[in-house]
């Protein structure tokens, strides 16, 4: 399985081979614990990146960052709203976006730029207009139309597996989902761009194991192991909210 995993260019041939229902969740644990164990090899890199700016660059700390961004999530959301969000809303979102239109179909990459647009035009929709429903029905609206311009202008019939680029789209697509996350650390120091990406480290490698369950076990497998992932850090995180 770890061959598999390392081949990101064969990753749309995985769901050629007829797996049985408990085939398909032996392969989502033994993923899921290849990662915990990546995980916990490159978290003493991420203590070091933040040892190196604080101490080194004398800026201020940027996992500290992280930490207060979820705190503030919680006392926005309510403790209940916020553990829904991440464990359930949050996941399918994100696999929406970043996984579904790896089948190149035309109406998976339609939702996906639509509910894209919803996901990440918050901030600019919700202070458009003193009305927060007028908003909300704009911000809608604009994904309506753009899930109809994809229906009408993404050509058919494309398809991942035999795509001249599909390696470097599975990439894109990996690399993209990680370094969204380096917004979880608002406010950014700019000048510290190009350390941030060792803090997503993680989310990096998480987007390699989701796409590969994808792939293996199809879309609502990866959204299965994007949960257990997030319910998990929810629980080894619970005390310090």
């Amino acid at each position: 399985m770890l061959k598999e995993l390392l081949t990101v260019g064969q990753f749309p041939e995985l769901s050629l081979s007829p797996q049985t229902v408990g085939e398909r969740l032996a392969t989502l644990f033994k993923t899921y614990g290849l990662l915990f164990l990546a995980l916990f090899l490159v978290a003493p890199l991420i203590v070091l990146a933040d040892h190196f700016v604080v101490h080194t660059l004398h800026a201020k700390t940027i996992s500290n960052a992280g930490r207060d961004g979820m705190k503030h999530f919680f006392q926005k959301m309510g403790y209940w709203r916020a553990v829904v969000y991440i464990a359930l809303i949050g996941p399918l979102l994100e696999e929406v976006v970043f996984r579904l239109p790896l089948s190149l179909k035309k109406r998976h990459i339609a939702l996906a730029c639509s509910v894209a647009v919803f996901l990440f035009t918050g901030a600019i929709f919700h202070n458009l207009t003193q009305i927060k429903g007028l908003n909300l029905a704009l911000q809608l609206s604009t994904c309506v139309l753009i899930y109809t311009a994809g229906m009408l202008f993404v050509p058919a019939g494309l398809s991942i597996s035999d795509h001249r680029f599909r390696k470097q789209l599975i990439i894109l697509s990996m690399c993209l989902f990680g370094l969204m996350h380096i917004g979880n650390y608002i406010p950014i120091q700019w000048p510290l761009i190009w350390i941030y990406p060792i803090y997503v480290l993680p989310q990096l490698l998480m987007g390699w194991a989701i796409t590969f369950i994808r792939f293996k076990n199809g879309f609502w497998w990866g959204y299965a192991l994007h949960c257990i992932i997030n319910c998990v850090s929810l629980l080894l995180t619970a005390g310090r909210m």
